[in-house]
């Protein structure tokens, strides 16, 4: 099913993350605190990140993308993140699970970069009522939201059609470009299935 969750109710899977997204992205290496900076500066949404799966465990919500929950759960303590769309799976990789703290929080190998989120005050997050159910109709308006398309499309296909595509990376983009084409969403390639739980994704 698909639904509505607040970062902060999703749990980390693994024990520690790399500072720097995945090579078959959109932004390949690119520091999770710049991500996190464009949101809380305001060049990107939520919505322009690819949405995560997340695994009922024990009644606790689980996510292998935990790259990406960690740009979510720090924009929501710094108030610009509320809630965000997320799809139900039912497995996730054993290796994928080796939190210590059973998803309480994960440690970043390296520095994230960014500077803006580290001079950002930390709000109180409230406690959430029942998860919001959506439908179709409801998904966010996200360039990476196409799931038909790409759930078949493995990590090589994505590399291979980002190129034939001549795709340009966030890191090929200036800040100023940036604003431009996140605010179009035409120049981003969908690759939700690199992030997909059930693959091993790069985030």
């Amino acid at each position: 099913s698909n639904m509505y969750l607040r970062p902060s109710e999703i749990c980390f899977s693994q024990d520690s993350i790399g500072c720097t997204f995945g090579r078959c992205t959109s932004h390949p290496y690119r520091p999770i605190g710049e991500t996190l900076d464009d949101i809380l500066t305001g060049r990107i949404n939520v919505n322009s990140i690819p949405s995560i799966s997340v695994y009922n465990k024990n009644g606790k919500w689980f996510t292998a993308d935990n790259r990406r929950l960690w740009v979510f759960q720090e924009a929501e303590k710094r108030g610009k993140c509320s809630e965000i769309y997320v799809r139900e799976t039912f497995y996730i990789v054993y290796n994928k699970f080796t939190t210590m703290n059973n998803g309480a929080s994960v440690y970043v190998r390296g520095n994230p970069g960014g500077y803006q989120w580290q001079r950002m005050p930390i709000k109180e997050i409230q406690p959430n009522e029942t998860p919001k159910i959506t439908s179709l109709q409801t998904i966010p308006n996200s360039s990476y939201t196409n799931q038909n398309y790409i759930e078949d499309m493995n990590t090589a296909d994505i590399c291979l059609k980002k190129l034939e595509q001549n795709v340009p990376t966030f890191n090929e983009i200036s800040t100023a470009e940036r604003k431009e084409t996140l605010s179009l969403e035409k120049n981003i390639s969908r690759d939700d299935s690199v992030m997909s739980i059930d693959n091993g994704n790069q985030y």
